[in-house]
């Protein structure tokens, strides 16, 4: 069961997958109960067989509708295991109707381009393994040795050459989409995450803090006098800063306990999985490596800190991020170069950590 829901969760697209399900179960469904109906000889020129046919296709339509309509009621191994479901539905259905005809095998196709598309590689080829052996063994119980031999080779090899290059094409598919997340979540300049990125760092540490009751910090961090460095040794110089102020940060943040982000301009942020003194030994550290720097003269640069911490209440990703910067604006209104800690509630006071 668990490497089921472990399968399903590395599914490319759950949208696409639901959508896919329903499509083929309906589209099938229909085409199998028609068949059995209108066409002579179809189910096996029994009555029995045409009524269990029927009752079959209609079976895959109502599923298949369930599937499209209420897609969250469904339970997540289901779109797993529902291309093997169709392997033996195909299988059954062609042995109960004695069909060994082109149409009855390319129905394989259907499961088999599900799988390819939406399902972890090593399931795909499984799956392919499950229609190749239903098929044959429905050919051979059909049809003679010698006749069943070139067609099961022939059917095997095409689902082969299917089940190879759709995964194939979706792995690139996939290494192309990841490729683009990955620049789309980084800023170029420091490689560290950037704006987009900490919005959901910000909100998944804050719902683990909702769900753990443990205190969750952020630490919102200004350059000073940006500006005058920028103007005055230029933007390169500028850039550099930047660069060096983003390794400090990534060098005080503990490995698991800390994502650190470069929000724009000379703005970090470092969202802290611990408490207040946790982020102000964190603070510590990055300002102690920047006041190391030499390449600049006037003790330039120094960080300015606002740290907000949700040990009063637990609160929204909007509202600790806001007081986070009440507690910047209150450490550049006291002369930059320092840390400013503030509760989470509106009204409640700055406080300026001494200085070293």
């Amino acid at each position: 069961m668990a490497a089921l829901r472990r399968s399903m969760i590395l599914a490319r697209d759950r949208v696409a997958a639901t959508r896919a399900v329903a499509y083929f179960l309906m589209a099938g469904g229909a085409v199998v109960g028609t068949c059995a109906l209108l066409v002579p000889g179809f189910a096996g020129g029994t009555t029995a067989g045409v009524f269990a046919t029927v009752v079959t296709g209609g079976a895959m339509v109502l599923a298949g509708a369930c599937c499209r309509v209420l897609p969250e009621r469904v339970p997540e191994p289901f779109w797993v295991g529902v291309p093997m479901l169709g392997v033996l539905i195909i299988g059954g259905l062609n042995l109960a109707t004695e069909d060994v005809s082109v149409s009855a095998h390319l129905y394989y196709l259907w499961p088999l381009l599900y799988g390819a598309t939406f399902l972890r590689q090593d399931l795909a080829y499984l799956l392919l393994a499950a229609a190749s052996v239903s098929d044959a063994a429905v050919t051979f119980t059909l049809q003679p040795v010698k006749v069943g031999v070139t067609d099961v080779a022939a059917l095997v090899t095409a689902y082969c050459v299917l089940t190879v290059v759709v995964t194939k094409l979706r792995g690139r598919a996939d290494a192309l989409v990841a490729a683009l997340e990955q620049q789309a979540m980084s800023d170029p300049l420091t490689g560290l995450p950037n704006r987009r990125a900490f919005d959901r760092d910000l909100a998944a540490a804050l719902a683990d803090g909702r769900r753990t009751g443990a205190e969750r910090c952020l630490l919102i961090i200004d350059v000073d006098h940006f500006k005058t460095i920028n103007d005055t040794w230029g933007h390169a110089t500028g850039d550099k800063v930047l660069v060096q102020v983003a390794a400090a940060l990534r060098s005080a943040a503990p490995e698991g306990g800390a994502s650190v982000a470069r929000l724009g301009g000379d703005e970090f942020a470092v969202v802290v999985a611990g408490d207040t003194l946790a982020a102000q030994r964190i603070a510590a550290l990055a300002r102690a490596s920047v006041a190391d720097m030499t390449d600049l003269p006037d003790g330039l640069p120094t960080l300015s800190i606002g740290l907000a911490s949700t040990r009063a209440t637990a609160v929204e990703p909007e509202a600790l991020l806001a007081a986070a910067d009440r507690a910047l604006y209150d450490a550049k209104v006291r002369g930059r170069d320092r840390v400013s800690v503030v509760e989470t509630a509106p009204r409640r006071r700055p406080r300026t950590v001494p200085q070293p």
